[in-house]
């Protein structure tokens, strides 16, 4: 059996310091969990430098049962370093249910994934304060809608001790016209908060209401210029930062086109990673005609991570090891 690395408990600190990626899992052609394709995709992420891993969405947990989404879980911790999220949910029963396989398995951090319908702010409120209680501590909780979660019981519900941390993904038209965000960061402060929407809101996210770090998907990809677009940004290089996004955000534009689980869990095999196999049912696996695009964008990320490794020294240091 392999051995598994204890989780931690993640803190302000920890978020500051590392981009949050947010990986698909692997299946087999039988959707079984792939544990060996995981655990190269989190090796690659980890070489990169970084130390957060999300598993939600982009995971398509969303249609794991739980045998999947105990056995997908047990793959990802066997592989990976203590920084490990997981997400249940999003209906309450569901969440109800993972909950204490997470909390078994030994996870540390826990993400609800968001409930659009039927919920109200008061019910999602009421329904983080029980699954804390069966965790046994605080949620990252997922806001992706307008007023989720009214900010003044956010703030409560932190001080409780019922959420930890927040990942915020209302997508606006323009980032910068955000009244709902200004009000959680007013009621909870920005150190508890990640930009949860990829590279397409950062440059106002991180560059101007410096929120503490971001989750990504493109990072899988290309893991060190993800960590250098976060420094650039908490250095307040803001130029730098937008000119070395640019391949990020190309590769956002494809998912927003064709689709965003789609595009990064085939873009993984496309990139060279590991085969992901097939996505778990009710989402479908890119036809060959879409696959053009995702393979232009993923060369172009290849591209930022290998000049990013050249200007760290990282490549040569490798190639001579």
């Amino acid at each position: 059996m392999e051995e598994v690395l204890m989780q931690t408990r993640l803190g302000a600190r920890d978020y500051a310091a590392s981009v949050v990626a947010v990986p698909p899992i692997a299946l087999n052609a039988d959707l079984t969990v792939n544990a060996d394709a995981n655990a190269a995709i989190i090796r690659h992420i980890e070489a990169g430098g970084v130390r957060i891993l999300l598993y939600g969405g982009n995971a398509n947990l969303y249609h794991f049962g739980l045998d999947d989404y105990r056995a997908g879980m047990e793959a990802v911790i066997a592989a990976a370093a203590p920084g490990l999220i997981t997400s249940i949910g999003p209906d309450f029963g569901k969440a109800m249910a993972q909950a204490p396989i997470a909390r078994d398995l030994g996870f540390k951090n826990v993400m609800l994934l968001p409930t659009q319908f039927p919920a109200d702010p008061a019910g999602v409120a009421n329904g983080v304060r029980r699954l804390a209680a069966i965790l046994g501590h605080g949620l990252v909780l997922y806001l992706k809608r307008e007023n989720y979660v009214d900010p003044d019981e956010l703030a409560r519900l932190v001080s409780e001790g019922a959420v930890d941390f927040v990942k915020y993904a209302v997508e606006r038209a323009d980032p910068a016209q955000d009244a709902y965000l200004d009000a959680v960061i007013g009621a909870i402060g920005k150190d508890r908060m990640a930009s949860g929407m990829g590279e397409t809101p950062i440059h106002d996210h991180l560059g101007r209401r410096a929120l503490t770090t971001y989750t990504s998907g493109a990072v899988c990809i290309a893991p060190s210029a993800a960590m250098e677009l976060l420094t650039l940004y908490k250095a307040g290089r803001g130029a730098e930062a937008l000119e070395l996004s640019q391949p990020f955000l190309e590769f956002e534009r494809v998912r927003t086109d064709l689709g965003g689980l789609q595009v990064l869990h085939d873009g993984m095999r496309l990139a060279g990673i590991a085969d992901t196999g097939p996505l778990m049912p009710m989402i479908s696996n890119l036809g060959a005609a879409k696959l053009g695009p995702v393979g232009a964008a993923v060369e172009a990320l290849k591209a930022a991570e290998a000049a990013c490794l050249r200007r760290s020294g990282k490549a040569a240091a490798a190639a001579s090891a």
